[in-house]
């Protein structure tokens, strides 16, 4: 199992656990309380869920570990906080601006102030979800992040564990959990608290620090140049995606380098474009089956119409993306 966040292999702050239970009313209304507003769906009518939610207060927001035992999709209205949510385990898919976002080890999805939740967990996820005032971040980032300090916080919908400095905000959160929890650490006497904190802070707001960035990459983050390009990919996969689309099509479509292309698609949409691509078949298979009837027409067939051969590869994919399996999405019409 990859361990992203240091020490964090189980589940996060177990011994701070403020809730286990089955009853999705009552986790909307804990959460609500201590946090903002949020709707629990279960995704899978098979699943028997098993809720386990553990809390430390921060002193500019909260800390949760969590786990469902059964897939579930999570959303809300517009949020006022800064939401980031990590798994150890399992795999989250966001849904934020129009775009899809996949999380798995070694990856977070971010949400800012203003956006609408839409998170799927599957049945395994296992998460530490970081719920932040985002007027103190704000604060933060006009005082150490001049490039962040021109406008309202938004972070990029997907942020990487791996290297720099999400690597960095992974190790302090990994310290955080363990020393939240121990009466004895400095964290808990309150020596390092603050410096902590603030330092978890600061390494989340970096790795959205155009500085931080790759000068190709920072040149390519210039508004119109990014959307321009954007704009010509998604004009070409919405003509093409039926056929056959590979990464030079689409960077000779768009008038950029497949590498320029790659770092478009990951700047505004969190994933590459071929990942980009088959979400957008699955989308169109998922609207065909919506709109049909049980008899009407056959999974196999609508697949295979969008380029989806492997029966049990489809199947996966579909279930990641949608949270259910196509014969459900047909069948409940």
């Amino acid at each position: 199992m990859i361990e992203v966040v240091p020490g964090q292999r189980d589940f996060p702050m177990a011994s701070a656990t403020r809730l286990r239970s089955r009853d999705l009313a009552l986790v909307e209304r804990t959460i609500g309380e201590l946090v903002e507003p949020r709707h629990f769906r279960a995704c899978d009518r098979g699943g028997a869920l098993d809720i386990r939610i553990s809390h430390v207060p921060l002193g500019f927001g909260h800390l949760f570990g969590v786990r469902h035992g059964a897939a579930v999709r999570v959303t809300s209205g517009p949020i006022r906080s800064c939401q980031v949510m990590i798994p150890i385990r399992g795999r989250l898919v966001g849904r934020n601006r129009g775009t899809e976002v996949i999380a798995d080890p070694g990856a977070a999805i971010a949400y800012s102030p203003n956006d609408r939740l839409d998170t799927y967990w599957s049945s395994d996820c296992v998460a530490i979800v970081l719920s932040l005032c985002a007027d103190r971040l704000s604060s933060l980032a006009r005082q150490r992040f001049p490039n962040l300090a021109g406008g309202d916080l938004a972070f990029a919908p997907r942020l990487s564990l791996t290297e720099g400095s999400g690597r960095s905000f992974a190790n302090v959160l990994g310290t955080i959990c363990e020393e939240s929890v121990d009466d004895r650490s400095a964290y808990r006497r309150g020596l390092t608290t603050r410096a902590l904190e603030e330092a978890l802070a600061l390494s989340l707001l970096a790795t959205q620090d155009a500085a931080a960035i790759p000068a190709a990459v920072a040149r390519f983050s210039r508004p119109a140049v990014r959307l321009a390009t954007i704009e010509r990919a998604l004009d070409f996969i919405e003509r093409h995606c039926a056929g056959g689309i590979g990464v030079a099509d689409l960077a000779t479509a768009a008038g950029v380098s497949p590498r320029t292309l790659q770092y478009a698609f990951i700047d505004h949409f969190g994933v590459g474009p071929m990942t980009f691509v088959r979400q957008v078949r699955l989308r169109k298979v998922h609207a065909i089956l919506e709109a049909a009837c049980p008899g009407q027409c056959a999974v196999g067939d609508v697949a295979a119409t969008w380029g989806f051969y492997n029966g049990s590869a489809f199947a996966k994919a579909y279930r990641r993306q949608f949270g259910e399996l196509p014969s459900a999405t047909l069948n409940r019409n």
